[in-house]
This record gives structure tokens, sequence and C-alpha cells, in this order.
């Protein structure tokens, strides 16, 4: 699977519990166990764009030091 379908599968994923914790809450139920998988999901989501942009960093400062050496 590609990172650019995994982004899309998690964003989906995401707006589906969020979808089911709102209507939960309304209902006055227990959400604990749906929050949980939620916060994991938006870390995993979150993390993919951490990683990016720190091998975008790693590359730059390779590069500069590059010419700088």
């Amino acid at each position: 699977m590609s990172k650019i379908k995994l982004v899309h599968n998690l964003r989906r994923e995401i707006k589906k519990l969020n979808s089911e914790i709102d209507l939960k809450i309304i209902k006055g139920l227990p959400y604990k166990a749906e929050a949980r998988r939620h916060k994991f999901l938006v870390s995993q989501f979150y993390g993919f764009y951490e990683s990016s942009k720190q091998s975008w960093f790693r590359r730059t400062m390779t590069t500069f030091a590059s010419f700088v050496l």
C-alpha cells in the first residue's frame, strides 16, 4: 500500500470514529475504546508527516554540509 493510500485510509477511519464518538456522546454512552483507537490513529497519521519532515531536514543538512566541507 502506498503512503498516499495509507494516509487516505487513516483519514477516512478517523472521520468514521469521530462520528461514532459523537453519537455515543449524544446518547450518553461510554466511548473509551473509541477514544483510544482515535488517539492511536491520529498519532499514526501525524507520524507520517513528522518522519517526512525529518528526512527532508536530514537531506538538506547533508547537502549543505557537502558544500561547506
